[in-house]
């Protein structure tokens, strides 16, 4: 599975981070988005229940498949740290730092394949 950080994905993506108030992590208008971290970038996708929606979008796939999981799932039963790992690496790579992005995607396949 690959993350897709082309103008397709970020097209379909601006709706559902605009719904959730984040839409400038995409425009790079980090004064829309000024003092959000993890903890409000994650409540603000949770609030809106897009965080299935952004990850199908992203992956363009509609399971969660390792290194996101353990196991083959729908986006919709995966949890927290899959989903969020996900978005974090997709939010990495879109600010230029692929190198960062990757280390991030196989650190979270060294937890899962550690915790099975």
């Amino acid at each position: 599975m690959k993350i897709h950080t082309d103008v397709t994905t970020l097209s379909r993506l601006y709706p559902l981070f605009k719904e959730a108030g984040i839409e400038g992590v995409l425009t790079g208008n980090f004064s829309k988005i000024e003092g959000f971290g993890y903890q409000e970038i994650f409540g603000a996708l949770l609030q809106t229940g897009n965080i299935p929606e952004v990850c199908k979008v992203i992956t363009r796939c509609d399971t969660c498949l390792p290194p996101y999981s353990s196991e083959e799932k729908p986006w919709e039963d995966c949890s927290r740290e899959e989903s969020m790992g996900l978005i974090i690496s997709f939010f990495l790579d879109i600010i230029g730092l692929h190198n960062e992005s990757q280390d991030l995607l196989n650190q979270l396949k060294s937890l899962k394949q550690t915790s099975l």
